[in-house]
């Protein structure tokens, strides 16, 4: 039975996974993994690893789940929360939204707040011209004093994420969903694609190690763990990447649409045997697929894996997503299945491969 991905995506996000707190999502990555891994650990800084095979060759592949948010710094004496972002946010997507102040660690344990937005009526003219910054915006959690914010569980340190869910774009059954977070629980979505796949005909030679890193919004730091203790011979790195909308230059993008296939990055990032080898893995299967040029640092896992003790040969495959930070990222569904497929068909082809960086040996 084909993998239900907005099944998948809808469990996932239904836990909150803020970087730091990522505990209640965790629980479900688990549960996913454990549906077709040999083994499913958690190391000590939360990456959960499933592995399967036992060959000599290890293949990792990594996608981080944790969720940028926000944090609260401070409850004033009115009992008004300030607050500050975890990860890189916008503060234009940020000013007026609804947001779930986390008190625990069960679904559900959150008090409803909404960052404050001053009326268009009471605002100075200069003032509708621009969007104050985070430091200067406040979450409204219906109390008076901080006594009563106490009494609501809401302390310092608490995370913060926007009150948004999954949803179809447009009519239901659409391709196209929007939801948070798919940036990147996508790519633990992916693997469960790829294990699907590999379940049925799994690899004779390498041992695959699946890992839902943590951290990787405030600097990659789930992959530098797992990478170093895993030592992988080859990774592929899966993340989410701008796709085209109104007012995006085609050239900042690669001219990814979303639809179009999932996205194969090519650069300095990663090792050009492995991209031309999921290139022609796409091909021969009929897959449409899409390239984007990086000529530097991705900003993904695979920055933090490439060169981790002696380095190692490191891919890309993305989802392409419309309106990336926001609460309402937009992806397709079909996208994000062939993202599955061609991780699982690259997997194969290593299978009976011996990928280098270089064929080419100089000796004096």
């Amino acid at each position: 039975m084909p993998v239900n991905m907005f099944s998948v995506l809808k469990h996932l996000m239904g836990a909150p996974g803020v970087t730091g707190f990522e505990e209640q999502r965790r629980k479900r990555v688990i549960e996913l993994l454990s549906m077709y891994c040999d083994s499913v650990s958690v190391d000590v800084i939360g990456n959960v690893i499933g592995t399967i095979g036992s060959g000599e060759k290890s293949v990792m592949l990594a996608g981080h789940y944790d969720q940028i948010g926000f944090m609260v710094k401070h409850i004033d004496e009115k009992g008004y929360l300030l607050f500050d972002q975890v990860g890189g946010w916008d503060p234009r997507v940020a000013y007026g939204r609804r947001v779930n102040v986390w008190v625990g660690d069960e679904i559900g344990d959150f008090v409803l707040g909404t960052i404050c937005t001053k009326a268009a009526h009471l605002a100075d003219p200069s003032e509708r011209e621009k969007i104050p910054a985070l430091r200067e915006m406040r979450i409204d959690v219906g109390v008076s004093n901080p006594t009563e914010a106490s009494g609501l569980g809401i302390k310092v340190g608490c995370p913060i994420t926007p009150d948004s869910d999954i949803d179809y774009l447009g009519k239901k059954g659409s391709d196209l969903v929007i939801g948070p977070a798919f940036d990147d629980v996508c790519a633990v979505a992916a693997f469960i694609e790829t294990l699907d796949r590999l379940n049925k005909d799994p690899p004779k030679n390498l041992k695959i190690h699946v890992v839902a890193t943590v951290q990787e919004e405030v600097g990659l730091r789930g992959a530098s763990v797992s990478a170093y203790n895993i030592q992988p011979w080859c990774a592929i790195a899966v993340d989410v990447t701008h796709a085209l909308y109104p007012g995006v230059d085609p050239g900042r993008v690669s001219g990814v649409v979303l639809g179009k296939g999932p996205v194969i990055g090519i650069g300095a990032n990663f090792t050009r045997a492995l991209w031309e080898m999921m290139e022609s893995q796409a091909k021969e299967s009929g897959m449409s697929v899409q390239r984007e040029g990086l000529p530097g640092a991705s900003g993904t896992d695979a920055w933090a894996i490439q060169i981790t003790r002696g380095g190692t040969i490191t891919g890309l495959i993305s989802v392409p997503n419309r309106y990336m930070h926001s609460p309402n990222e937009v992806i397709s569904l079909n996208d994000l299945t062939n993202t599955g497929k061609l991780i699982a068909l690259t997997i194969k082809a290593l299978d009976n491969s011996n990928l280098v960086h270089t064929t080419e040996v100089f000796r004096k």
